[in-house]
């Protein structure tokens, strides 16, 4: 009978061993499911690149364009402290971008149409 008892145990502890595989397999989609996020992550990577470039070459536009108004204008200090160094004009572009909120400019758009062209399109 002992015998008999012994291989039963071992019948049971291989069973127990095979529900490894359904481990296994949900490991699988687990690793799709990361190697998805981890695609996902490189993408978000690329653009993020892509809109600091673009953010750099408006900023160094806007800079060499209205940073430095004539010290008479009205809104010369406005325009100095939004777009009077590229980090400063690279963070007021941001903000545009992220919550447009052009209040703030719509005096100017009437003096510089081309500002407003610049700025919304």
């Amino acid at each position: 009978l002992e015998p008999r008892v012994a291989t039963l145990i071992r019948l049971i502890r291989l069973l127990r061993i095979l529900r490894i595989f359904k481990i296994v397999r949900f490991l699988k989609q687990l690793y799709l499911l990361a190697y998805g996020f981890l695609e996902a992550a490189k993408a978000v990577i690329w653009v993020t690149v892509l809109m600091l470039v673009v953010l750099y070459i408006c900023s160094v536009i806007l800079v060499r364009t209205v940073g430095s108004p004539d010290p008479d204008f009205v809104y010369a200090e406005f325009l100095k402290t939004q777009f009077g160094n590229i980090p400063s004009s690279m963070l007021t572009l941001f903000q545009m971008m992220s919550a447009p909120n052009l209040k703030d400019y719509y005096k100017l758009f009437a003096m510089f149409p081309l500002l407003a062209a610049f700025l919304i399109g």
